[in-house]
């Protein structure tokens, strides 16, 4: 009977290394006894080489307080390797996988930091909760993933929302600034420039403009340190996926950047003047491994910075990466054009004769949208049309992606360049129009999916209109005012259930629409009164102007709107508040 009865399983007392790093219990395996079970289903080698704890009384406060500098000390490069350092526990593994996998399905095509491949792996495998600036960046990476999947930015089936609602975007947030670096004598890992990188994107989502300039200037302050604005600072020894990632990682603030600086009126610190950094390869991530690339079509904005109608991009293999890289030639484009709106509106009194020394003369508005014109026209009819695609096809989805985004650029510079040169009531009204054609146009699964950021080009425009109140207008031209917020208020009433686009923001905007067409009707009672009498006296011109009524000899009448009017204007367009 005793042949029966089952034998009982040695225990382990101590746990291999691949079960203690990850905190799982490790058991003797069946199959192969010298292995773990854990180590035999997963084919990894089974160790036991950490150094054992020692046992005994407690080290006193001294020796405490030298282990723990000596920890800070290797914060940076030792987390990773000195076994000192382990992940809290903010989330399964199951949902850290979700949430990276919405990230490269949402976020990667317009903000493609990693290399989809290498870091599917590394997650897979836990390395984050061992590796500190690791862990940084893939939390920042929930973080966004969270965010944008709450507000209703994922466009696959594949995903139960709610369980993705716990924990929320903030705590991946915090979990990620909690780990970042308090000092930076021992050099600025990759994945820290990537978090900090990350979590600004984050802020912009959340509303939250002062911690999106603070984990900016964050990022901004490491470049500067790593020297991330220039290849011959790198790493020599960096290899073919790193250069890649720096690459992408470099141009994709930088596009960043300009875009802040437009949409807050803020400095930009990346300039394209003082860098040295090559373009991303246009291949897939599956044809970039660390030996080399697997085709040698590299573009280059030092070589080639964009096509041309007699050369165009149609005769290569087509590749989202052509749309994105030409997307940053339209925002290297958009800094300069800002630079000129900003000397010819000088917003400072430090005016003196140094300009006149080196006599910067900008381009007109015509010649840079002709060089516009003439890129996009070189560019594979693909990057102009956005054809409605499958879920799973996510080259299909990344391509369209790069057409919206181009879309949006190209009218975002024109409108830059129309406000720069005072272009007229109708210019801007006709831009406006053709940037919202173009989001009509644009599927709105993409819309939701760029999300906050496509508020702010709403913005952009709504700030463009205020300023033609400050003039008189004609009935007609208010007329094309006016067909450009209702287009507005339609594209919001269809996005703000499903973006981060708080209810009531389309109903503030059609209320300031209403006041202002009370005020209209009102003066037009006014004009036809005064075309029924007899030319006023002096005096009474002067009340007709302050009526709001201004006479326009062989025209139908100004109008000038008082300020009051307007007060409420920054206030309706700012998309990203609550209602009150």
């Amino acid at each position: 009977m005793n042949d029966h009865i089952p034998r009982k399983a040695r225990r382990i007392t101590r746990a291999c290394d691949y079960c203690h790093q990850r905190s799982i219990r490790c058991r003797l395996s069946r199959e192969d006894p010298s292995r773990c079970q854990n180590c035999n289903d997963y084919r990894q080698a089974c160790t036991y080489e950490r150094p054992l704890k020692k046992r005994g009384v407690r080290p006193s406060y001294g020796q405490a307080r030298a282990a723990a500098t000596s920890h800070h000390a290797h914060q940076y490069t030792g987390d990773a390797t000195n076994g000192g350092w382990r992940a809290p526990e903010i989330a399964t593994q199951a949902l850290v996988m979700d949430l990276v996998e919405i990230y490269f399905e949402i976020v990667y095509p317009i903000f493609p930091f990693f290399h989809q491949p290498t870091t599917l792996k590394r997650v897979a495998r836990g390395e984050y909760q061992f590796d500190r600036p690791f862990f940084a960046a893939i939390m920042a990476m929930c973080a966004i993933a969270s965010a944008r999947a709450r507000d209703g930015a994922t466009f696959s089936g594949n995903w139960d929302l709610n369980t993705l609602r716990q924990p929320p975007s903030e705590v991946f947030f915090s979990a990620s600034t909690d780990n970042l670096p308090r000092d930076s004598k021992q050099g600025i890992p990759l994945d820290y420039m990537r978090a900090c990188a990350l979590l600004s994107i984050t802020s912009i989502q959340y509303g939250q403009h002062r911690s999106m300039l603070e984990y900016l200037g964050l990022y901004h302050t490491m470049v500067e340190i790593d020297g991330l604005h220039d290849e011959k600072n790198w790493p020599t020894g960096a290899r073919t996926i790193e250069i890649e990632e720096r690459r992408r990682l470099f141009w994709s603030i930088y596009t960043l950047d300009v875009y802040t600086a437009i949409a807050w009126g803020r400095i930009v610190r990346s300039r394209e003047s003082q860098s040295n950094v090559a373009y991303p390869s246009t291949l897939e991530d599956a044809m970039i491994t660390n030996e080399n690339y697997q085709s040698d079509s590299i573009t280059s904005p030092l070589t080639n910075v964009s096509a041309t109608a007699a050369n165009p991009l149609d005769s290569r293999p087509m590749r989202w990466m052509h749309g994105w890289n030409f997307t940053t030639d339209l925002y290297r484009i958009l800094e300069h054009a800002l630079d000129s709106f900003r000397r010819r509106h000088p917003q400072s009194t430090l005016r003196s004769s140094i300009e006149a020394i080196f006599g910067d003369i900008p381009p007109t508005e015509a010649t840079v949208l002709d060089a516009i014109l003439n890129m996009y026209q070189g560019l594979p009819a693909r990057f102009k049309e956005t054809p409605a695609v499958s879920e799973t096809n996510s080259i299909e989805h990344r391509l369209n992606f790069q057409t919206a985004n181009i879309a949006a650029t190209i009218q975002l510079v024109r409108m830059v360049l129309f406000a720069a040169e005072d272009a007229t009531v109708e210019q801007k009204c006709c831009t406006a129009s053709e940037l919202l054609r173009a989001f009509s146009d644009v599927p709105a699964i993409y819309l939701r999916a760029i999300s906050s950021p496509l508020l702010h080009h709403l913005e952009s425009i709504g700030l463009v209109l205020g300023s033609v109140f400050e003039k008189p207008l004609h009935e007609s031209s208010y007329r094309q005012v006016r067909s450009v917020l209702v287009s507005i208020v339609q594209l919001l009433s269809d996005l703000e259930i499903n973006i981060f686009c708080k209810p009531g923001t389309s109903t503030r905007l059609k209320i300031l629409i209403e006041r202002i067409d009370s005020y209209m009707q009102i003066q037009r009672s006014l004009s036809q009164l005064d075309t029924q009498e007899q030319e006023p006296t002096n005096e009474e011109g002067q009340e007709s102007l302050e009526s709001g009524v201004v006479s326009a000899s062989g025209s139908s009448p100004l109008f000038m709107f008082p300020p009051e009017l307007l007060e409420d204007w920054s206030w309706a367009f700012d998309f990203t508040q609550s209602s009150a």
